[in-house]
């Protein structure tokens, strides 16, 4: 059984997700995936009312919502638009959270290297 047991210590050094706001970017170490990576996002978010958008096979971005299909109004995050407009998205206003691919519908945190590239790029 010791081959399922995840070390969560272990994993909070290697994966993490991104917060991004308009005052910056913002790395936040994790060991969640799958339903508990969507609890941690709606936690930094501070909404239960998110969506999850898919950025290529590598990236999701997820945005809070006023309520579900409703989007924020408001300025736009810079850094979150920019990347949603590289996929072709609309931008997005408030708050964002970048992690890695949705994986046979289940969200994955961000690599170590990942995220520090992502964030260099965010942060111009």
């Amino acid at each position: 059984m010791a081959l399922f047991r995840r070390n969560k210590a272990s994993s909070n050094a290697t994966t993490a997700l991104l917060v991004v706001t308009d005052s910056g970017v913002t790395r936040v170490n994790t060991g969640s995936y799958g339903p508990d990576l969507v609890q941690e996002v709606a936690k930094q978010l501070r909404s239960q009312n998110i969506r999850s958008t898919k950025l290529g096979d590598d990236l999701t971005l997820w945005h809070a919502e006023v309520s579900p299909g409703q989007a924020r109004s408001g300025r736009p995050n810079p850094a979150a638009s920019q990347l949603a407009a590289e996929h072709g998205h609309p931008p997005i206003s408030g708050p964002a959270v970048v992690t890695g691919a949705l994986l046979y519908g289940s969200p994955y945190p961000l690599d170590a290297d990942g995220a520090e590239r992502i964030a260099a790029r965010l942060r111009g």
